[in-house]
C-alpha cells in the first residue's frame, strides 16, 4: 500500500508493500501558529484520534468554551494512534557485548500544548552504569514534543553527555511553512516530518507485515534523511520483561561522516497494535572498524493497558 502524502490514508500499490511516498512534505511549526490553521479534507481511510488525546482535546474545548479563550486549531491531519498513550514508560537495561553497560527509558509523561496544538512530550533518556562511567560516562536526554492527532514533530530537544563530548540540539518545526528552525540554521522540510524520536512512535500506529517496507522523512542534525523501514519476519523472544511474540523490524538510514550505519539495527516490536519496542541491537562502527553491539532489553513496562 502507499501512504497518501496529503491525507495520511493508506491505499494498496502494486507490490503491496506499505510507501511512505516521497511526495511527502513538510511544513514546519511556526513559532506562532494563529488558531485559525484550516483543517486538511480527511478521507474515509481516516480513523479518530485515540482516546487520550480525544480527552484533552475535549477538556480544552469545554474549557476555551466557559472562559470565551480561543478553541484549539483543527488538526492538520488525523492518525489513528491505538499504539501508545499518556503514562506509558518502557525501561530498558543497555548491554555493550557482553557487558551491562547501564539503562535507559521511553516515556510520555504528559499531554501538552505547543502553540495551541495538543502535543505528546515524549522522553528518551540513557545512562551509563556506576562501572561502565568508569571509562566512558553518559548521561543523555532526547525530547519530542509530538502531535497528539497527527503523529509529527512540533518541537525537538536533544541533550548529550557522553564522555568529555558536550551537545544540545533545538529544533523547531513550522509545518505550515515547510521550514525547520535551529539555533544555527533555517532549512526547508518535508510535510509531516519526523525527528528520531516522533519517527519511532509514527512507526508504532501503523499496520504491517512481513515483506513490507516503510519510508519515513526524518529530519536529524540538520539534515532531512529518507528512513527505510524494513519489515522482515515474525518470532517469540524472552527478554527481562517476559516473553513477547515479536515482528522484527529493520531501519535503514542513509548518512555520512564518521559515523555511518554500516551494521544492522533491528526492532523487535510486540506484534500486536502496541508495537512496543522489545528488543533493540544494532553494531557501532567508526569508519571501517566495529566497535561492537550494543543491545537494549526490555525491563519493565508502566502504563501500558493489557501489560
Amino acid at each position: 500500500m502507499t501512504h497518501n502524502p496529503v491525507q495520511g490514508a493508506y491505499y494498496p500499490n502494486r507490490t503491496g508493500r506499505i510507501l511512505m511516498s516521497g511526495r511527502l512534505q513538510m511544513i514546519i511549526l511556526a513559532l506562532l501558529l494563529s488558531a485559525g490553521i484550516p483543517s486538511l479534507p480527511l478521507t474515509a481511510r481516516q480513523a479518530e484520534p485515540d482516546s487520550v488525546g480525544l480527552a484533552f482535546v475535549e477538556e480544552k474545548t469545554a474549557a476555551d468554551n466557559a472562559t470565551g479563550e480561543e478553541k484549539l486549531p483543527p488538526p492538520l491531519r488525523i492518525v489513528k494512534n491505538n499504539a501508545f498513550r499518556e503514562g506509558e514508560k518502557l525501561s530498558y537495561v543497555i548491554r555493550y557485548g557482553p557487558i551491562l553497560a547501564g539503562y535507559s527509558s521511553l516515556s510520555i509523561p504528559e499531554v501538552v500544548e505547543v502553540n495551541g496544538h495538543p502535543a505528546y512530550h515524549i522522553i528518551s533518556e540513557a545512562w551509563s552504569n556506576k562501572f561502565f562511567s568508569r571509562f566512558y560516562k553518559v548521561q543523555d536526554r532526547v525530547e519530542s514534543f509530538t502531535d497528539v492527532r497527527g503523529i509529527f514533530s512540533w518541537k525537538f530537544e536533544k541533550h548529550l553527555r557522553e564522555g568529555s563530548y558536550r551537545a544540545d540540539q533545538y529544533v523547531v518545526y513550522d509545518q505550515q511553512n515547510r521550514l525547520a528552525y535551529t539555533e544555527k540554521d533555517t532549512m526547508e522540510i518535508p510535510l509531516y516530518v519526523q525527528d528520531v524520536l516522533s519517527a519511532m512512535y509514527y512507526v508504532r500506529t501503523l499496520t504491517f507485515e512481513p515483506g513490507d517496507t516503510l519510508y519515513v522523512d526524518n529530519h536529524a542534525d540538520g539534515k532531512v534523511y529518507p528512513l527505510a523501514v524494513i519489515i522482515h519476519k515474525r518470532e517469540r523472544i524472552k527478554v527481562k520483561a517476559g516473553k513477547f511474540d515479536c515482528i522484527v523490524v529493520e531501519p535503514v538510514l542513509k548518512t555520512s561522516g564518521v559515523f555511518k550505519q554500516k551494521g544492522r539495527l533491528v526492532v523487535h516490536f510486540t506484534d500486536d497494535e502496541r508495537k512496543i519496542p522489545v528488543l533493540m541491537t544494532s553494531q557501532i562502527y567508526v569508519k571501517a572498524f566495529s566497535l561492537g553491539s550494543v543491545v537494549a532489553e526490555l525491563e519493565k513496562i508502566e502504563g501500558v493497558p493489557g501489560y
